[in-house]
């Protein structure tokens, strides 16, 4: 009996020390990690959970950035690499299996970093008056779902659960991904990911991309609580009931669309529809025959990738048939939504003139005739008169891309396939991009517009 006592009390010695030196590994990559990421942020936690199962990770993390001061809050860090002696001893070798999960990560809205975007949207309004977001129409006043509008629906944080999980088979050489990731009162999205690749070449960034095929993709959304609460708002704000203002917005989405050219098929539209339902989901899976490369995505056009894609769509559980969709005429259209009308509508209003121009511009007023003076030019010979030149009428003309470096420094509107239109003063222009100086309300902000976004430019001239 004592040997065996004594054997027990060395086993339990012995597993002690096993789950101490296991404890203190995980310790010491948890400083280490937050060694690593001191320049750039500050990182804090309570305590360190190191399972004999081989999950790992800590509790009440709280990341702070430098730069922004927008701590982001964490309740549980939990990583499983499938192995307690992973952590222990390490390795270079990727594991087979690897978990992350994140409970309860918070971020208020009223954070530096969401202040942050939100100022740069005002921005866009401020440049754009009269856009309005295709998804924000009959929202009574409300131009875009911005930061403001969330807080205004009564969203005061984003609280989510987040997980990822990787697989790797180096004999199959298969990978696969899956994240997850549930916003309370928002929505639920789910992403899952497999490529053909070897897991040993993870190491190499730029070796597994340029070899990797996907295999599959499958995106899933499904609304929890985010529908009801926009209908009941906008509803609000355009005083109207919920169902009311869905009606609306359709009605306005489909002149909106019309008045921009574009021809959504009747089964997208009433998928849209389908899809602003409470409670909705949706699921898009693309399954490419053969995989899909970076060489595909790089030599092919956009539609010729989306036409290999396999594209399945169902809204609420239902499938909608793809096949028939003019995808050519529909990606254009898309596009150029909204630009046409801006473009060939746009208001021909002068940019202020200087004192010098208004004045050279201005005629004098005409002296009123009377009997008398009428009698006096009877009697006075007729002196040739000289024609009156008249003043040139300036006006935003559409002026060819090549030709924008002979008219630095004058008035210019640069029309964007994706809607972001800037007015203001050219800057700079070269055979790639141009600079414009824009004036708003807060001061002045400069635009670099790349060539190929541009639609149209028009100068003041």
């Amino acid at each position: 009996m004592r040997k065996l006592g004594t054997g027990l009390v060395v086993l339990l010695l012995v597993v002690a020390a096993a789950y101490g030196f296991y404890w203190y590994q995980v310790k010491s990559k948890a400083d280490e990690w937050v060694q690593q990421l001191a320049p750039f942020a500050e990182v804090r936690y309570s305590g360190v959970y190191a399972h004999p199962d081989g999950t790992v990770g800590v509790n009440a993390l709280t990341i702070t950035p430098r730069q922004m001061h927008a701590p982001v809050s964490i309740d549980e860090v939990r990583v499983r690499a499938g192995s307690p002696l992973v952590f222990m001893f390490g390795g270079d070798k990727p594991p087979e299996q690897l978990g992350i999960s994140l409970k309860q990560v918070r971020q208020g809205l009223d954070s530096e970093l969401f202040r942050t975007v939100q100022q740069q949207s005002d921005l866009m309004l401020e440049s754009n008056p009269l856009y309005v977001s295709p998804n924000a129409l009959g929202c009574g006043k409300v131009r875009q779902f911005d930061i403001n509008t969330l807080r205004r629906m009564g969203f005061s944080e984003l609280l989510m659960d987040i997980n990822l999980n990787y697989r790797g088979d180096s004999r199959a050489r298969k990978v696969g991904l899956d994240i997850w990731v549930d916003i309370q009162d928002m929505a639920d999205t789910r992403v899952e990911l497999a490529f053909s690749a070897d897991p040993a070449q993870l190491q190499n960034p730029m070796m597994a991309s340029g070899s990797a095929r996907l295999e599959t993709m499958a995106f899933s959304y499904t609304d929890k609580g985010y529908n009801q609460r926009r209908d009941r708002f906008c509803a609000a704000e355009a005083e109207l009931k919920p169902n009311e203002y869905q009606q609306q917005h359709q009605q306005l989405l489909q002149q909106w669309l019309s008045s921009s050219g574009v021809e959504l098929p009747q089964s997208l539209l009433s998928a849209y529809s389908e899809l602003q339902k409470p409670g909705a989901g949706m699921t898009l899976s693309m399954r490419p025959v053969g995989g899909l490369g970076a060489a595909e995505l790089m030599l092919l056009d956009p539609v010729a990738v989306l036409e290999s894609l396999n594209l399945q769509l169902s809204v609420n559980d239902k499938a909608l048939a793809l096949e028939d969709i003019d995808w050519t005429g529909l990606m254009a259209g898309l596009a150029a939504a909204g630009n046409p009308a801006r473009v060939s509508g746009a208001r021909e209003t002068a940019p202020a003139p200087a004192p010098s121009e208004s004045v050279a511009m201005t005629e004098p007023a005409e002296p009123t005739s009377t009997p008398a003076a009428a009698e006096v030019q009877a009697a006075t010979p007729a002196v040739p008169q000289r024609s009156s030149r008249q003043p040139v009428v300036k006006r935003f003309q559409p002026t060819p891309l090549a030709e924008l470096s002979e008219h630095v420094g004058a008035q210019v509107r640069i029309f964007t396939y994706f809607g972001n239109d800037v007015e203001g003063q050219l800057l700079q222009a070269d055979g790639h991009s141009v600079r414009v100086l824009q004036r708003l309300s807060q001061g002045v902000a400069e635009y670099p517009l790349e060539y190929q976004r541009i639609q149209q430019a028009e100068v003041w001239r």
